[in-house]
């Protein structure tokens, strides 16, 4: 008698695996899902950045005989430290300043201690305001001779330092990655 043929091994069969392209869709749709996380987050920060930008600027009131500070950006600015320099020359206070600038000690002023300090949104602060007309007029005419820096902080820790020494318009305000730049400055 003879032997009926076996069917020999299965031959798999040749056809689109429909479970490789299910596997590959869920991993398509979870990483742009991650990408779209990753922007939302990232769009989430840079709002949350520009509701807490500081933004200093300096200016003199000569009404009332006075150099001034002021924030004038949406969140608080931390003034980590400040420096102030005659003719190149790092000085220590509004007095060095002065007798640097005119040659005669300063008779009359009220000084605000700016370093260290927290300047709300839209805080104006005295730095230095004089009693008489004499003195005010004798700093605001050698006003060219100095220059003033401050590097200032956001409540995120971005920083930036202001400075009067720029070389150029793009270097007055520019970020920095954190204060003081270098050793913190003398001026108290």
């Amino acid at each position: 008698m003879a032997e009926a043929a076996s069917p020999g091994p299965e031959v798999p069969r040749r056809g689109f695996n429909w479970d490789m392209l299910a596997a590959l869709m869920a991993v398509f749709v979870g990483l742009c899902a991650l990408g779209v996380s990753l922007y939302t987050a990232r769009l989430q920060r840079q709002q949350v950045e520009a509701q807490a930008w500081p933004y200093l600027q300096l200016w003199r009131s000569d009404a009332e005989r006075r150099f001034n500070l002021s924030n004038r950006g949406i969140g608080p600015a931390q003034v980590r430290d400040m420096r102030v320099f005659v003719d190149g020359a790092e000085v220590e206070s509004w007095g060095d300043a002065f007798a640097r600038l005119v040659g005669r000690p300063l008779q009359c002023s009220r000084l605000s201690y700016i370093s260290r300090r927290v300047l709300a949104a839209n805080e104006d602060v005295a730095m230095l305001e004089f009693c008489d007309d004499a003195d005010f007029a004798a700093f605001n005419a050698a006003d060219a001779r100095m220059q003033r820096e401050f590097c200032y902080c956001s409540v995120l820790g971005d920083c930036w330092l202001l400075s009067e020494r720029a070389a150029n318009e793009d270097e007055f305000l520019r970020a920095v990655d954190r204060c003081p730049v270098g050793a913190p400055g003398r001026f108290r």
